[in-house]
């Protein structure tokens, strides 16, 4: 062994593996829970770093705000709208600012299925030699 020099492993050590995937793992489980809460984990934190407001935040205040503050005429029946309330999309028929018009597709839902008619030819009474024809193959 004296003569033998063991040489060191280069690249990343475990350790250091450890801490990339584990870094790895909480950026996708963030990205992940913004995606079920419709929110954007990200921008909020990025918004939080620099020192300003998250945009969701003043946008649900302010509208909140004015929504107290001025009654919002009715719109007219059937139209509806799609709105952003409090970071989540939602379709509404009240008017909001900056609500895009959404076309309502008319669908009848699910329909009963249609009865056949009955065969005119068992409405018809059977002649008698008919009714004996059907005793005879019995």
């Amino acid at each position: 062994m004296s003569g033998k020099q063991i040489s060191k492993q280069r690249g990343l050590g475990l350790i250091q593996v450890a801490i990339i995937m584990a870094s790895l793992a909480a950026i996708a489980m963030a990205f992940l829970m913004s995606a079920r809460h419709e929110r954007n984990f990200f921008t909020e934190g990025l918004a939080r770093l620099s020192g300003q407001a998250p945009a969701a935040a003043s946008a649900s205040a302010s509208a909140s705000a004015s929504a107290t503050a001025v009654a919002v005429p009715a719109a007219p029946a059937g139209v509806l709208r799609r709105c952003v309330i409090d970071g989540k999309t939602v379709l509404s028929d009240v008017d909001c600012k900056g609500g895009k018009v959404v076309k309502a597709i008319d669908t009848r839902g699910i329909e009963a299925p249609k009865v056949p008619k009955p065969d005119p030819a068992d409405a018809t009474p059977q002649s008698a030699t008919d009714k004996m024809i059907e005793k005879a193959t019995r």
